[in-house]
């Protein structure tokens, strides 16, 4: 990612956006939104005891603390897609993964993080939550208003953000939150 001085932040070499002096206010509120977003999740994540992060997470296939590096790792992969789309470039493979080949990545990511602390997913959650908040943020109407055709119809980048950055986030952490929070039968007793 660059910064505002088009050096290169972070060496992730995901996102190569550059500064845009025509930055937009549409930007700047999704690049907050996500990042508010994401800070929810870390301060959830920095308050969980060891046996939370090890915790099987049912509707997963997965413990807690691997959701948690799972949503990380989308950060960077979901903002290459919407940068991607915003820049007119061509989509990353991840793009155009079915649900066959996107469970098997997701079976072999599992694995990769198999024994990784809730140091790691904090710290991955930082770095990447920080890169694409960025990358949003520096993103003008025209790049969030840009298209591509898909097999659902045009897919913006905006509603990338939406429903690919903050949706993911959003639908992975429910999972989490299933877990570790009584539900409303609990309350009840």
């Amino acid at each position: 990612m660059r910064t505002g001085s088009g050096r290169r932040a972070g060496g992730s070499g995901t996102f190569a956006a550059s500064y845009h002096a025509g930055v937009s206010t549409r930007s700047r509120t999704l690049a907050r939104r996500f990042l508010d977003a994401d800070e929810a999740l870390i301060d959830l994540a920095a308050g969980f005891s060891d046996e939370q992060w090890r915790a099987a997470c049912p509707r997963e296939g997965r413990t807690v603390g691997e959701v948690v590096l799972h949503i990380a790792a989308g950060h960077r992969i979901i903002g290459g897609i919407t940068e991607a789309i915003a820049q007119g470039a061509p989509l990353p493979p991840a793009a155009r993964r079915t649900v066959e080949t996107g469970a098997r990545f997701n079976a072999r990511q599992t694995l990769s993080f198999a024994g990784r602390t809730r140091g790691d997913g904090l710290r991955l959650l930082r770095r990447n939550g920080r890169a694409c908040a960025a990358m949003i943020e520096q993103l003008t109407d025209d790049e969030l208003d840009r298209t591509v055709s898909t097999a659902d119809g045009p897919l913006s980048a905006e509603a990338e953000i939406e429903g690919g950055l903050l949706g993911h986030l959003d639908r992975h952490l429910s999972a989490v939150r299933e877990v570790l929070s009584p539900g409303p039968a609990h309350d009840e007793a």
